[in-house]
């Protein structure tokens, strides 16, 4: 008899192996899915800084408040912003997230007013500290 009960502890051990194995994959394709997510807004955020460069105007942000998302994208934080953007005197109150250096991080303080580019159509596609 100890032969049989030691086959089916074997039988119920390979069942639950392959359920956590099955856990495994669960959890390497959600961080897949996750890094290409951040890999396709760093994208995004490349193509937007491209087409500021070339065809935005400079403009001044007031940083209203800022808080950090809680991602980071090659150990640079992601902050959320709210700000008035002035572009040629027209103002504008925007929401705004973007990875900043952490060589920044002591300029962006609420009541700061720093340097951005702005989308001349859109004032709230812009990026910070380009200008």
């Amino acid at each position: 008899m100890g032969m049989f009960k030691d086959i089916r502890n074997l039988q119920k051990a390979g069942r639950e192996e392959v359920k956590r194995s099955g856990g495994m994959f669960k959890m390497a394709k959600d961080g897949l899915a996750q890094g290409n997510e951040m890999l396709q807004q760093v994208q995004a955020d490349r193509a937007l800084a491209e087409g500021l460069a070339n065809e935005g105007v400079d403009g001044r942000a007031t940083i209203n408040s800022l808080v950090a998302t809680g991602k980071e994208v090659n150990m640079q934080p992601e902050l959320r912003f709210e700000l008035t953007v002035d572009v040629n005197g027209h103002t504008s109150d925007v929401s705004h997230t973007q990875v900043v250096s952490p060589a920044m991080l002591g300029q962006l303080q609420p009541g700061a007013t720093v340097a951005c580019k702005v989308d001349p159509s859109d004032h709230s596609k812009l990026l910070i500290g380009l200008a």
